[in-house]
């Protein structure tokens, strides 16, 4: 045995406090020990929970994303078919155009044939009339120089009858000169008709010149400008719809219905007019005015019919929209004089605005 042992097992000596003091040790550590995977688990279990957490409010988050996607998708695709719809009416109304169009210009072909063939027919019968004409004339003559040779003959067998014919000479040269002022007169009106129709297409072109130039400077505080007539008035049909329809896509909705009703204005198919005691007025038992009138108000079914008098003053054959000088003051058209004096007038204001800065 060693000296251990050997010391161990003198008398006197007790083994029970070393033993005691080993277990005490050894439950320490595994105090310790477990103690320190008790935090540990309390740790990850704390990090579980936080984990938990980021998740749930991801997982929120991403269902939110999801929802509003697809609530943006479900909007887009509802805009988008609303687009392809009104892209359908009006390709369907382009369409409709091109084929009106097409026959009209048949009928304008078919309608120049007759003509020319009219034409024809008549230059054929003129140059019948004119050789007869011709053959008439030489009639006369042969007929006027056998008269006055007999004339001749009876003037000198009779001295009255000299002295008619000396009447007659001076008649008929005082007609010469009363047929010469005539004819003098004449061209001078010639010449006048002459200068009034280009003083008149000077005009005109003078007039197209201002509307196009003040197309392009005009605003919306313009005394003077151009006005489309024929063009509906867009407003009324503004405020219609803002009432109307209040929660929905307003733009889309008020951009269909205006192009509808331009487009029918511009209908030359469409004629709601009764004529009264010899006036043009307008149909009001016509249903698609009715119907818009029950369901825009009175001031859209004012601008149809507004629209619709302007295009039967300017435009009642082709039917579109014509530029015009307008005094938007006092809502009537402008004359040549008063819209170039505004101009001038504009023109000083803004000479002095640059001056002063």
């Amino acid at each position: 045995m060693s000296s251990n042992n050997s010391y161990c097992s003198e008398p006197g000596y007790d083994n029970a406090p070393v033993g005691k003091f080993i277990h005490e040790e050894e439950l320490k550590k595994q105090r310790e020990h477990v103690m320190l995977l008790w935090k540990e688990v309390d740790y990850k279990n704390q990090m579980l929970l936080e984990m938990e957490r980021k998740y749930n409010k991801t997982a929120a988050t991403l269902q939110r994303l999801y929802v509003n996607l697809s609530a943006d998708i479900d909007s887009r695709n509802q805009r988008l078919l609303e687009m392809e719809h009104l892209y359908d009416q009006a390709s369907a109304n382009v369409k409709r155009e091109v084929v009106e169009k097409r026959l009209l210009h048949d009928a304008y072909i078919e309608e120049l044939k007759k003509l020319r063939f009219e034409n024809a027919k008549l230059k054929r019968e003129m140059e019948h009339q004119d050789k007869e004409f011709k053959q008439r004339v030489e009639e006369l003559e042969q007929e006027r120089r056998n008269f006055m040779a007999e004339k001749e003959k009876v003037t000198d067998q009779n001295p009255i009858l000299s002295e008619l014919e000396d009447q007659c000479v001076a008649l008929r040269k005082e007609l010469e000169e009363k047929t010469d002022d005539l004819q003098h007169m004449q061209s001078i009106n010639g010449q006048l008709i002459s200068k009034e129709k280009m003083s008149n297409q000077e005009l005109q072109n003078a007039r197209k010149e201002l509307i196009s130039g003040l197309y392009d400077m005009q605003n919306s505080r313009s005394l003077i400008g151009v006005k489309k007539m024929g063009e509906v008035d867009m407003k009324p049909f503004h405020d219609a719809c803002s009432k109307k329809y209040p929660n929905r896509d307003l733009p889309l909705i008020y951009a269909t219905i205006c192009s509808t009703w331009q487009h029918k204005v511009k209908d030359s198919s469409w004629h709601p007019f009764k004529i009264i005691n010899e006036n043009l007025q307008i149909d009001e038992d016509d249903g698609e005015l009715e119907e818009l009138r029950n369901e825009l108000g009175e001031a859209a079914y004012k601008a149809v019919v507004k629209a619709l008098f302007e295009l039967e003053e300017y435009n009642p054959s082709g039917r579109y929209e014509v530029p015009e000088l307008w005094n938007f003051k006092n809502g009537k058209k402008a004359s040549l004089a008063e819209t170039i004096e505004y101009i001038i007038k504009q023109w000083k204001t803004q000479k002095g605005k640059r001056k002063k800065h």
